[in-house]
């Protein structure tokens, strides 16, 4: 009797529906004890899905040894290690109806090499292909189910992190904040998404989560593309091709997020996308300057020990005749001009900060007042709304009257019930965006004088709206929210007096710091005062006009904008 030859095939996929299937150590150690008489010429470990036929490279391989003669039979776990889809689980039926697979051997499924035996096998294959469905349905089900509840399904984006406890999804402690790096850089419009990813990897360290055998390398190139196109890092869950809001803490504004994918496409109009020559060189201004004339970027080189900032003459059809240099001196010293021109000292700083914080109080204290007032009006609506349906039930109003009474109402009170979301977010950000004026005005000069080159880009892209260059003369368009404190660079111009400096500046600074109190007020503070009232709430007026297309740096307690 010819003694026939098999090969044990063990299986098993990583997706969630074959987590519970025993090891594929196990399945082989099961198998050789099961059947130790026979003869196993070979062992084959596959580490892939049986969902979908074709991707498996070592069961094709498998079934080819066996057409080949090389082999007689196979041994698995069950029936369900060969195939978990109707084409797979026809060629091996197939196969052993034709005498190519002279015997299948199972350890846990008993199967006879009989019509009967091969009926029952293709019910059981048919089984595991119609479980293996229904399991997936339910969990793209369930999948779908948890994006529109507000939570991602899946592995979180780097920079967040999976609650296995709750099953949601949280911050990040060690990477929350790099990532966060990743799209200031990216907002700035000075750098490309490949030279974030290199600052992301080699200046900063940041890997990938580490998920098992998974994880902890730094991010791909495309990786990179793929973060800054995601809308989860704005508050918003993309799954299966739509949107839905999340219910996770966003990492940046939603305008934030539209001005960065500005960028990604280029788009010349963007308000943070106007100086698009990008980083590959420490030169602190180049990527910011244009020629008058062409309108071309202008580059940097160094000559003779000094840095110089030309005309790049690279606009097709068109003969520049712009050949006078600019020096960096010359360039930083106009910068220097316009920052001290938005300059304040950091008493004023504090007293603003102090203002504000009053201020909104004061504010609170009115918009309480019309969140009462929308309350009381949401209810006289819902009585409206009430009486209209006892009237419908009456039959003293027509269908068409009601339903169009009814989506009236109900459209004024979805109206109001959202203003108070809208009114509280728009005031939050317009306090955040303010404090980060007051501290650009305050230590921005100390960034450009003693800042690294990335530190001054980012003060001077702020600050200047656009950057000239004409017959070696620059100009320098404001920005539209910034409001000029010049006479505010102290507490008065008193201070400044040449007999008692000192002694004028204390006085001042305990009128400043005791400025709610109305006591002890001198002529000039009180002037002062009333100018500082002035100037500040001029800043908050820009700000709200500019408050989507706007991108200022955060300062931390030093008056620094961090490492870049």
């Amino acid at each position: 009797m010819i003694r026939l030859r098999f090969a044990i095939y063990a299986r098993k996929s990583t997706e969630s529906l074959e987590r519970q299937v025993m090891s594929i150590e196990a399945q082989v150690r099961k198998a050789r004890e099961m059947f130790p008489d026979v003869e196993i010429v070979l062992v084959i470990e596959e580490r892939c899905s049986a969902f979908e036929p074709g991707r498996r490279p070592l069961f094709e391989q498998l079934l080819a040894d066996i057409d080949a003669g090389k082999l007689d039979g196979i041994i698995a776990w069950h029936p369900d290690r060969l195939s978990r889809n109707e084409e797979e689980a026809a060629k091996v039926t197939y196969r052993v109806r034709k005498g190519v697979i002279k015997d299948l051997r199972f350890c846990s499924y008993h199967f006879v090499n009989s019509p009967e035996g091969i009926m029952m096998l293709q019910l059981a294959l048919s089984q595991s292909q119609y479980f293996s469905s229904k399991l997936s349905n339910d969990v793209k089900r369930g999948m779908e189910f948890k994006a529109k509840s507000g939570w991602r399904p899946g592995v979180a984006p780097i920079g967040y992190l999976n609650n296995v406890v709750d099953h949601t999804i949280t911050e990040d402690p060690e990477r929350f904040e790099l990532v966060r790096r990743m799209w200031d850089r990216l907002l700035s419009g000075l750098y490309s998404p490949p030279r974030i990813g290199e600052m992301a990897e080699f200046e900063w360290g940041l890997t990938t989560a580490q998920h098992k055998n998974l994880g902890g390398k730094p991010l791909s190139a495309s990786g990179v593309y793929r973060l800054f196109r995601d809308p989860f890092y704005a508050g918003l869950v993309r799954w299966s091709g739509e949107i839905y809001q999340g219910k996770h803490t966003p990492m940046l504004t939603l305008a934030e997020f539209k001005a960065a994918q500005a960028i990604l496409d280029g788009k010349p109009n963007s308000a943070l996308n106007r100086s698009r020559t990008l980083v590959e060189h420490d030169f602190p201004y180049r990527g910011l300057i244009k020629c008058g004339e062409c309108g071309c970027q202008y580059t940097a080189e160094v000559q003779r020990g000094h840095v110089y900032y030309h005309c790049t003459h690279r606009k097709k059809g068109y003969k520049c005749s712009q050949t006078k240099n600019i020096r960096e001196e010359h360039v930083q010293a106009a910068i220097d001009r316009v920052m001290a021109q938005h300059s304040v000292h950091v008493k004023f700083r504090d007293w603003a900060l102090e203002n504000l914080q009053t201020s909104t109080w004061r504010d609170l204290q009115t918009e309480q007042q019309a969140h009462a007032s929308r309350r009381a009006r949401i209810a006289q609506l819902q009585g409206h709304f009430d009486r209209l349906l006892d009237l419908k039930l009456q039959g003293l109003v027509g269908d068409a009257d009601f339903q169009s009474k009814q989506n009236a109402l109900k459209a004024e009170i979805a109206e109001l019930a959202q203003q108070d979301d809208r009114v509280k977010e728009d005031e939050d950000k317009l306090d955040k965006q303010l404090r980060r004026v007051l501290d650009l005005a305050t230590y921005g000069a100390g960034v450009l004088q003693y800042g690294s080159t990335a530190k001054k880009r980012i003060i001077a892209s702020r600050i200047g709206k656009s950057y000239t260059a004409l017959n070696g003369r620059l100009d320098i368009e404001i920005s539209d929210w910034l409001v000029p404190f010049f006479g505010l660079a102290t507490p008065s111009s008193a201070v400044r007096s040449p007999k008692a400096p000192h002694r004028v500046e204390q006085v001042r600074t305990a009128e400043v710091r005791n400025w709610r109190s109305g006591k002890g007020k001198s002529a000039p503070f009180l002037a002062d005062h009333s100018s500082w009232l002035g100037r500040l709430q001029e800043v908050r007026t820009r700000l709200h006009e500019a408050i989507n297309d706007l991108w200022l740096p955060d300062f931390d307690v030093l008056g620094d904008i961090g490492d870049h």
